[in-house]
């Protein structure tokens, strides 16, 4: 016996499948009640969501007369769950997990009779792979492109489409090394047993980000010190006082040296004083968080002794006038 006539024949995996497409029903009308559905609309989405990978698959196949429809179980059962969820109130937490399980079940089923069966039909590994795939998630990802909303598959949720490339990765070498059939139970088991842990610990997938920092620590650090400074200059020059720091040089790159030691560093930043101001900045001592936290408490003691000096030198400078036009005392910086 084959794996795919093991999947189709054996009675308790056919019972199974027949399962999770009423589960798959459930399920959708569960979505259907949120949405506040009528009761043909209830039907419908039941049977896209329970059949429609199955569909697919053998309409790429050209299997003839589709499995859902060669007989009347598939559609009673897909119909059967969403009239359930029509009548049942089946929002409870402990039924919802029920549902979960059920369907990772059927998806691994799923997944292995889709991947033996475009085996069956010659179709070479990566297709059979996908319409594997397709078997397991497509009525899944119909339902919600039906209703307007992205396909959980997409990411966010349980790694349901992983558990079935494993699954279908599985069954395709249960095929390839010529296996007893029942291998191909182990291979479905396998794959609902990873997505079944995964929603347990709410695993996820990496998502792509907008953006990400590709930069090192210290140089994200270099970044942020030289924003500081340049807005340290435009205070500087709009209350007129004397900025100590170059808005114009462009340290990153120099702050982001590796090689650089504590003393070049404190050199570079507060001049040639910069080591007899930092006693601990040595030649043979590597920059670390201390000696650069001192090193900026400097400069900043640096640019307020700056504006007090400017404050004190023009003190008749530094008011503002009312709406009335009477000068008031201004002391920015303080």
């Amino acid at each position: 016996m084959d794996p795919l006539e093991l999947l189709i024949t054996n009675d308790v995996l056919r019972a199974l499948d027949l399962l999770g497409v009423f589960v798959m029903g459930v399920a959708a009308g569960g979505l259907a009640a949120r949405l506040n559905f009528d009761a043909m609309g209830f039907a419908i989405i039941g049977i896209i969501a329970g059949l429609g990978g199955g569909l697919v698959r053998d309409l790429i196949l050209d299997y003839g007369v589709p499995a859902a429809f060669s007989g009347p179980w598939y559609l009673t059962c897909a119909l059967a769950g969403s009239a359930f969820a029509f009548v049942v109130n089946s929002e409870r937490a402990w039924w919802r997990r029920i549902v979960t399980g059920m369907d990772i079940t059927a998806m691994g089923l799923w997944a292995a009779t889709g991947t033996a069966k475009s085996l069956g039909y010659g179709l070479d590994v990566l297709p059979a792979i996908l319409l594997g795939l397709t078997s397991a998630t497509g009525g899944g990802i119909m339902r919600d492109v039906l209703v307007g909303r992205i396909p959980a598959v997409f990411g966010g949720g349980p790694l349901y489409a992983t558990g079935a490339v494993v699954t279908a990765v599985l069954t395709w070498a249960v095929v390839a090394l010529g296996l007893d059939a029942v291998w191909v139970v182990v291979a479905a088991a396998a794959g609902s047993a990873l997505a079944m842990l995964a929603a347990w610990r709410r695993w996820t997938l990496p998502a792509h980000s907008e953006w990400e920092v590709t930069m090192s620590a210290t140089q994200l650090k270099s970044m942020v010190r030289r924003i500081r400074r340049a807005e340290r200059a435009k205070v500087a020059k709009e209350t007129g006082a004397i900025s100590i720091v170059d808005a114009n040089e462009d340290d990153l790159a120099a702050d982001s040296n590796y090689e650089e030691s504590a003393e070049e560093y404190a050199t570079r930043i507060l001049g040639e004083e910069g080591p007899d101001l930092i006693p601990e900045a040595v030649e043979d001592t590597p920059v670390d968080q201390e000696i650069k936290e001192q090193v900026e408490e400097k400069v900043d003691e640096r640019i307020e002794e700056k504006v007090d000096e400017e404050m004190q030198a023009e003190e008749g400078a530094w008011v503002r006038k009312g709406q009335d036009g009477e000068e008031i005392p201004d002391p920015i910086g303080h």
